[in-house]
Order: C-alpha cells, then sequence, then structure tokens
C-alpha cells in the first residue's frame, strides 16, 4: 500500500492501514485502548461502543465518562458492535483493538486501525502503557505536541503529589485488592497495567503479585490475603457492594488498614482503566485518600 496525498501509512497489529491525514468522522470500538485518549486529546468520534457492567443494567467506557460521548452514535456493546450503525455514520475511520475477526468487514466500510493493546508486541514492556496509547493515537491523528502536553501536565499532577506526601512517600506501603462476587485479586507489577506504572511514577512502595505480561492477574486464595496487608488498601469494588461490607467483613476486617481507617473503597470504572484519562482519575483519588496530616 502506497500513500497518497490525502493519507499515510500506518503499521498496526494487523498491518497497515493508509489513515486520512485528517479524519473527521471517527467510530471508536475499544473505550480504554482508543476512546481514553481520543477524548483526552479533545476529539469526540461520531460513534463509540461500551462495556455493559454485567447485572448491574448500566453502561461503562473504564476511563472516559458518558458525558464526553453526548451527542456521539452508540453503536452496541463492545463485543458486538452494530456494524449497520457503523456503516450508516460514514466513518473516514475507524479504530479498534485485537479484534481480528472484525477487521477484515471494519475495513470494507473504512479505513480501520487495530490500536496495540497492552498486551500487542508494538508495546514496549519498559514504558507505561497509557503513555505509548496516548503517543500513538495522537500521532496517528496528528496530535503529537497536544499529547506530549497532557503528559506533562501528568507529570506535573504527579510531582505536586510527592510533594504533598513529604515523608510520607518513603513511609507507606499500599495494597491494591480487587473484590468481584467471590473473586479476589491483587495487581501485578507491569508496565502494561495503569495502578503499577503509576504508583511507580509517584515512587511508592506496593504489594503485588508477579506474573507474565501476557497473562491475566490469577485470583487470590482466601488464605493468603493477609500476604497483602500493608498501611493503606484500596478495595477496588468490582462487586459494588457498599463499603460496610468490606469493612465487616471476615476476609478483610482483621488487616492492619481496616483497622486504621486507612482502607478505602473505590470505582472499578476508575481502576480498571487503561487509558490517560483513567490515570488522572485514579490521581484524584490518590490526592483525596493518600495524605494524613499535611
Amino acid at each position: 500500500m502506497k500513500p497518497s496525498a490525502e493519507c499515510r501509512i500506518i503499521q498496526h497489529d494487523f498491518g497497515e492501514t493508509c489513515v486520512p491525514l485528517k479524519p473527521q468522522r471517527i467510530v471508536t470500538l475499544s473505550p480504554e485502548n482508543n476512546l481514553d485518549a481520543l477524548i483526552a486529546l479533545g476529539i469526540k468520534p461520531v460513534g463509540y461502543t461500551s462495556y455493559d457492567i454485567l447485572n448491574k443494567g448500566k453502561q461503562s467506557l473504564f476511563g472516559a465518562s458518558l458525558d464526553a460521548v453526548a451527542g456521539a452514535e452508540y453503536v452496541g456493546n463492545v463485543y458486538q458492535p452494530s456494524f449497520e450503525k457503523i456503516l450508516l455514520l460514514k466513518p473516514d475511520l475507524i479504530l479498534l483493538s485485537l479484534d481480528a475477526h472484525l477487521y477484515e468487514s471494519l475495513s470494507a466500510i473504512a479505513p480501520t486501525v487495530s490500536v496495540p493493546s497492552p498486551f500487542s508486541d508494538l508495546i514496549s514492556t519498559d514504558q507505561a502503557f497509557f503513555k505509548q496509547n496516548l503517543r500513538y493515537i495522537a500521532k496517528l491523528l496528528n496530535q503529537e505536541s497536544r499529547s506530549e502536553e497532557i503528559l506533562k501536565e501528568y507529570e506535573e499532577r504527579i510531582n505536586q503529589l510527592r510533594e504533598k506526601l513529604g515523608r510520607q512517600l518513603q513511609q507507606l506501603e499500599i495494597a491494591v485488592i480487587f473484590y468481584g462476587e467471590d473473586v479476589i485479586y491483587t495487581i501485578n507489577n507491569q508496565m502494561n497495567s495503569l495502578i503499577p506504572s503509576i504508583f511507580n511514577d509517584i515512587g511508592l512502595r506496593y504489594k503485588f503479585l508477579s506474573s507474565d505480561r501476557n497473562l491475566m492477574k490469577p485470583p487470590l486464595s482466601i488464605e493468603t490475603i493477609r500476604e497483602y496487608d500493608a498501611d493503606i488498601l484500596f478495595i477496588i469494588n468490582i462487586a459494588e457492594r457498599p463499603s460496610s461490607f468490606y469493612f465487616q467483613h471476615p476476609i478483610f476486617r482483621n488487616l492492619k488498614a481496616i483497622k486504621n481507617n486507612r482502607a478505602y473503597v473505590v470505582n472499578q470504572e476508575v481502576w480498571s482503566a487503561a487509558g490517560i484519562l483513567g490515570a488522572n482519575k485514579v490521581l484524584d483519588d490518590l490526592f483525596k485518600y493518600l495524605p494524613e496530616g499535611t
């Protein structure tokens, strides 16, 4: 494929695509891997997909807010986008992520790019995924300078938090527990995960489970939960239970953070995000909960 005066070649997981120089009608099919960065860059798509929160009857974008896509067309669930709705939108660029079974059909509608996921061979293992993701989308859309401004703003917030924590930064140890319905797991220390990337940027010590970057975080057994006790505990509320459920739960109530009132129940839609918008929302929580007596 040769670039023309109207488009340029972009490499991705499924090959290469000649992308319009100034796409105006973008459809995003992976909220955390492409919509997040798109909204951060100040670009609203004409169509988007979302995740359904199981048994809760609501949608989530895991990073961007639903308000940010107000006026755009909902084209279906991430796992079952509507080709008819996408076609009617007349997009000039479609962004997806690792959906090989969709790529060929979507490419027949408009130029389609598979934005690298955290597990893509195009993603470096020694750099935070959310930063690489933003830069990839920015390069795709000729917005490189804006992406660097966004990352600089993020770094400034990191420095502000470090300064606010002062000596606490060296004293605190953090743990993060995801709690679903009868499933418990924690974070790994890989740069393709959002939370450890942010913790590393701040310089926080944290409990983690070593794992291969290409594997999902394995569940923890109840017997090992005390190994992830720490000064501060963040409980990611996948089960969407009231906070009292965790503070009274026999698994949690004997943990040091619970006893010291330094356990915090946080939103899974924020802490399970993958992009720069999600990173800044996690930072919002860290600014709220980490400092004590400062």
